[in-house]
């Protein structure tokens, strides 16, 4: 049954990604905003200065560069019967960029989202800073680096009318979910335009994201038990912190922070990463009913991944 199974997500994987065409634009990045800093990237200010008016800042990963204004690269995936305005949803990749088997998630994710009638802009982060990959102690820097880069493809898409201005949603993996969580935080509060609400897939809770971050949307993280790349204990305690938005967890038992990725079990960096096509299934159908109905609960639940 598991083998019937695993070839028909392969086979309708490999349909859908053939009739999907995206259209890639260019989105104007926009960084001058009060919560900002001109400060550069330094051994002694590692963290704070992720929250840059440089669209490059001096980070290790620049190799040092600076730069003040710049471009992103995006990727629109519109559903094929759309009329009118639809929800949309910016997909974030994690910390090794746009790689083979992100893009190859990010057009599954699409492909499952643009069939219940809701658009997606997949962002990349790095391609136009030349970023190879932010992987480790860089997390959270870059995490506040990219919040910026949502808020700019936010922008994008409602000053082109593709969707409303209260119906765009951020969902990332890894160190894109980290940058979702950054993202409605209050630090953030000064953009004028806001997300709906965030769904942050196996992202780094970091003690400053658990403690002294408010939160000004509605969240639902997603995490495996076994991740051992991001710690799921400080996301309980985020998510266990009392807040004046709904922040839900919802952790898979057995799956680890490869869970949402078609791909051979491997390790990378000394974490193990393994995909669970359960668990993957129940957490898109969990943002389909979250954007569909725009209900948010508060709370950790634990999940057996069906079968």
């Amino acid at each position: 049954m598991r083998i019937l199974f695993a070839a028909f997500v392969f086979l309708f994987s490999t349909v859908a990604l053939a009739e999907t065409k995206p259209t890639e634009v260019r989105i104007k990045w926009k960084g001058d905003y009060p919560h900002n800093s001109d400060r550069h990237w330094s051994k002694d200010n590692p963290y704070d200065s992720g929250f840059s008016k440089n669209f490059k800042n001096g980070a290790p990963e620049e190799f040092g560069e600076v730069q003040k204004d710049g471009e992103l690269n995006g990727f629109i995936y519109s559903p094929g019967d759309a009329k009118g305005s639809v929800p949309f949803v910016i997909l974030l990749h994690g910390c090794d960029g746009l790689s083979t088997l992100t893009n190859e998630w990010t057009q599954h994710v699409a492909d499952v989202l643009n069939s219940q009638g809701v658009g997606v802009l997949v962002l990349d982060s790095f391609t136009t800073r030349y970023v190879d990959r932010t992987c480790g102690l860089a997390d959270l820097h870059w995490g506040r680096r990219r919040a910026d880069d949502a808020y700019s493809a936010l922008d994008y898409l409602i000053d082109q009318k593709l969707t409303k201005a209260d119906d765009i949603y951020i969902m990332g993996y890894s160190n894109g979910g980290t940058t979702a969580l950054v993202s409605v935080t209050t630090q953030e509060a000064d953009h004028p335009r806001a997300f709906a609400a965030a769904f942050a897939v196996a992202p780094g809770c970091s003690p400053s994201l658990q403690h002294s971050a408010m939160y000004t949307r509605p969240i639902i993280i997603f995490m495996g038990d076994q991740d051992d790349a991001n710690s799921p204990k400080w996301c309980h305690e985020l998510a266990k912190q009392k807040r004046s938005v709904p922040v839900r967890m919802i952790e898979y038992q057995g799956a680890n922070h490869g869970f949402p990725v078609n791909a051979p079990a491997h390790e990378s960096m000394g974490w193990h990463l393994s995909y669970n096509p359960g668990a993957e299934k129940d957490m898109m159908q969990t943002v389909m009913s979250a954007i569909r109905t725009k209900k948010f609960v508060t709370g950790v639940e634990v999940r057996l991944a069906p079968e």
